[in-house]
């Protein structure tokens, strides 16, 4: 494993393991994964790696070589500080809602940790509602502590990449004006497996790929140069009323093509793999 140049897929992860959660280097696929470890530390969580690493990827280091399966790999963050999500963010999305013009500045809703599952979990869905939706998202893991970031600092913020899938419970996400109750439920946002170091991804303006697919079939497909708000824009704008820690999240919105405006709707069902 050349950790120096995260070839091949590798990132960071976390897996459980007899003795509990350890942060790992690991490419999804294999088998195998080394301790990550800054000064010949290990971690039990992403937060305080980066914390300890100063958000610079170089200085993580492989340990000791552990077994890992699909079912060890937890959400590669278990307890950030944060997790900041954004709305309408893809102009084919923002059409298919019925609406005609994007937001004039990101529009932004929370989530806590307790919303966090492996990437691989069996997901419990909730007798409260038939209306549990789909929504694939670019998820930024934020590597050292800043406050009023500029766009040309936002590179240097931005530790790395990884999927996530923000469920959404519809019709309790429109009891009110505010998202919180359809979006916040205990274990409904799976994330991971792993994080790349965002230089290896384009940086703080990644051209990425999100494909969201339900039972294999592709149901959301766009690329991340779509955005109408940019990794950049995103952090620049969140940044200037709080601050960022190492670990927090920022979910960046998904593409077209959630079940919620399908006609008929598609959402989830007992025994659906998205």
């Amino acid at each position: 494993m050349t950790v120096e140049t995260w070839s091949d897929g590798t990132g960071l992860g976390r897996a459980a393991q007899a003795s509990g959660p350890v942060v790992v280097l690991h490419r999804p696929g294999t088998r195998q994964a080394r301790l990550a470890t800054v000064g010949g530390e290990v971690f039990a969580d992403l937060p305080e790696l980066l914390e300890a690493a100063q958000g610079d990827a170089s200085l993580i280091r492989p340990g000791a070589s552990i077994a890992v399966t699909g079912a060890d790999l937890l959400s590669p963050v278990g307890r950030p500080r944060k997790i900041i999500c954004v709305g309408q963010n893809y102009p084919a999305h923002i059409a298919e809602a019925g609406r005609t013009a994007p937001p004039a500045h990101p529009d932004l809703f929370a989530k806590w940790d307790n919303a966090l599952a492996a990437p691989y979990a069996e997901l419990a869905l909730p007798p409260e509602s038939d209306q549990v939706d789909f929504e694939s998202e670019l998820t930024v893991v934020i590597g050292r502590r800043c406050r009023r970031v500029t766009a040309a600092e936002a590179s240097g913020v931005a530790f790395g990449y990884t999927i996530g899938n923000d469920g959404s419970v519809r019709d309790y996400q429109f009891h009110t004006s505010q998202r919180t109750a359809g979006k916040a439920w205990d274990g409904l946002t799976p994330v991971g497996p792993v994080v790349v170091p965002a230089g290896q991804l384009g940086g703080a303006s990644p051209d990425l790929r999100i494909t969201g697919l339900l039972n294999g079939e592709v149901m959301q497909d766009d690329r991340t140069t779509s955005m109408v708000y940019s990794v950049t824009d995103i952090i620049t704008y969140v940044s200037a009323f709080l601050t960022l820690e190492p670990g927090d999240l920022i979910m960046t919105g998904t593409p077209a093509g959630v079940g919620a405006v399908r006609e008929p709707p598609r959402y989830l069902t007992d025994g659906d793999e998205f």
